[in-house]
């Protein structure tokens, strides 16, 4: 299995836990290099522009949303040059999965007015 995902970084569950209908299982985050390929094919460039980014895109997010689409995610946001958004799955079954990126994809200033007015917000940087 160690060969199918690169691990990314530890999560601050205290910044996570209102995703989760359930108790978080794992502070520890993944990608699978499954995931990278479907970026990839969906996003040409964005893992490679943000791979190296990804840990501080995680632990120090701008905001954190409620996705509105799939339970026990998040649509994790950091502000660079454009906004990134990194859609998050938190481990909060027995499956033994670990929390893991979904996706990732740039959103402009207006979209992000739009998903901070029609999303709960979980978390906001100070």
């Amino acid at each position: 299995m160690d060969n199918d995902y690169i691990k990314i970084c530890d999560i601050d569950i205290s910044k996570y836990y209102a995703l989760c209908s359930k108790k978080i299982k794992t502070t520890e985050v993944i990608i699978t290099n499954k995931q990278i390929q479907h970026i990839e094919e969906k996003r040409k460039g964005i893992y490679n522009k943000y791979s190296t980014k990804l840990k501080d895109i995680i632990c120090n997010p701008d905001y954190i949303i409620e996705d509105t689409k799939h339970i026990d995610t998040g649509l994790i946001i950091k502000k660079y040059n454009k906004n990134v958004v990194t859609v998050l799955r938190l481990n909060t079954s027995k499956d033994g999965k670990k929390n893991s990126i979904i996706t990732i994809w740039e959103i402009k200033e207006k979209r992000l007015e739009r998903y901070l007015l029609t999303h709960k917000i979980i978390y906001k940087k100070e």
